[in-house]
């Protein structure tokens, strides 16, 4: 067999990399190389699953994001992705050099990049979807916008900026033949999907292109310990995810005073940006950590409160456990309605949240049968694929042409 040289390049955040380190290891173990393009935050991980990090900076993954995610902030979102493949494509093309892959793997937030490296280089790409997959029946872009369809004008500057750029972008890297409509085609010729088949909506129009590989759950070894509680007591997992938002630290006061003086054993994930002083008294059924072993936690916990980001939600249902999704993100808000939608867990806006409303949700789900049979029908789905060995195997494919 012969050995390749493989490229990843998925948004570097905790969500978007996590999926990939299983696909990486399996790779490695069948005699490939792999260069993993990411930031330093990630260099670590990347080297212990067996690959060369290739790091850079990554503005779009550093910032501060508002407390929401209003039409105006979205409208803009679009130029600041393509700002950032702008920025990235020259200093891929640098750090590989000579060494060009055989194959590319990029994901729906670094396509820009990932589509001109891999027509720039004349190689074949995967796209991965770390999220609810897109094709010509069903597009998430279309579904976000559908959120803000009253308040966002067709034609407002940002969107004629975005296209602009992306049509520059193509030119200055001798790709002027390639259409826009092409450029932003909703998939690639190859795709790996981070989620079982059945929790994608209008997944029977997803043809053989598409590879439902599930989350690729690693053994994540490195991650701390955490304060087990007595056996029979419930346990409740709080995490708003890694990126940093403002008012974050309000949040989750609210929901630590949701369980406030129950039997509930409770892990909040309150990273280091958090304000501490800002989340006043903390009960002592509570524990906080900056950094949680969410796996682990998982494992043992009776219902997740989530921010619904994908990677979270399909590591709960892998392990077995409801979520109670309070979404930020209008990603986020599909993923919370598809978990609602297939009776798996419950979509709690943000501006409906109270410490009430959200310990009856919590204690709704792990008291409904129908629920946890739900969520243990789709965590044997997950368990009887094997994601890295099957995403393996598309990629040898892609290679091999």
């Amino acid at each position: 067999m012969s050995a390749y040289h493989v490229a990843f390049m998925p948004l570097p955040e905790f969500g978007h990399v996590s999926p990939t380190l299983p696909i990486v290891e399996e790779l490695v173990r069948r005699g490939h190389r792999v260069t993993f393009a990411t930031t330093r935050r990630f260099e670590e991980k990347v080297t212990a699953a067996g690959a060369r990090a290739l790091c850079y900076e990554s503005w779009l993954t550093s910032r501060k994001l508002p407390d929401t995610m209003d039409a105006e902030y979205m409208v803009h979102e679009p130029v600041r992705s393509i700002d950032e493949g702008i920025a990235t494509v020259p200093v891929l093309e640098e750090g590989f050099g000579d060494d060009i892959p055989d194959v590319l793997l990029y994901d729906v937030s670094t396509f820009a990049a990932g589509r001109v490296l891999a027509r720039k280089w004349k190689r074949p790409a995967i796209e991965m979807f770390g999220t609810l997959a897109s094709n010509d029946t069903y597009s998430l872009t279309q579904q976000i916008g559908s959120l803000f369809a009253d308040e966002i004008d067709p034609h407002h500057p940002a969107l004629i900026d975005f296209f602009v750029k992306q049509g520059q972008l193509l030119k200055d890297h001798g790709l002027a033949h390639v259409t826009l409509e092409e450029f932003n085609a909703p998939a690639d010729e190859s795709n790996l999907v981070f989620l079982p088949r059945s929790f994608q909506p209008a997944h029977e129009t997803f043809d053989e292109r598409f590879a439902f590989v599930g989350p690729s759950v690693g053994s994540r070894d490195d991650e701390p310990d955490w304060e087990e509680p007595e056996p029979g007591r419930p346990v409740a997992l709080v995490s708003r995810g890694s990126m940093q938002i403002d008012g974050q630290a309000a949040i989750l006061r609210t929901y630590i005073e949701a369980f406030a003086g129950t039997d509930w054993h409770v892990v909040v994930a309150a990273a280091d940006h958090v304000d501490r002083d800002e989340l006043g008294s903390v009960p002592d059924n509570v524990r906080l950590m900056s950094w949680v072993p969410q796996l682990s936690v998982l494992r043992r916990a009776d219902v997740f409160v989530s921010h619904g980001g994908t990677n979270s939600v399909m590591e709960a249902m892998y392990l077995g456990t409801p979520v109670v999704a309070v979404p930020y993100t209008p990603e986020q808000h599909f993923i919370a309605e598809r978990l609602a939608e297939l009776g798996l867990g419950a979509h709690l806006p943000q501006d409906e949240v109270t410490p009430e409303r959200l310990r009856t949700e919590a204690e709704r789900l792990v008291a409904d049968e129908s629920v946890l049979a739900g969520v243990r029908a789709l965590q044997r789905e997950m368990h009887a694929v094997d994601g890295p060995a099957q995403a393996a195997d598309r990629v040898e494919a892609a290679a091999r042409g």
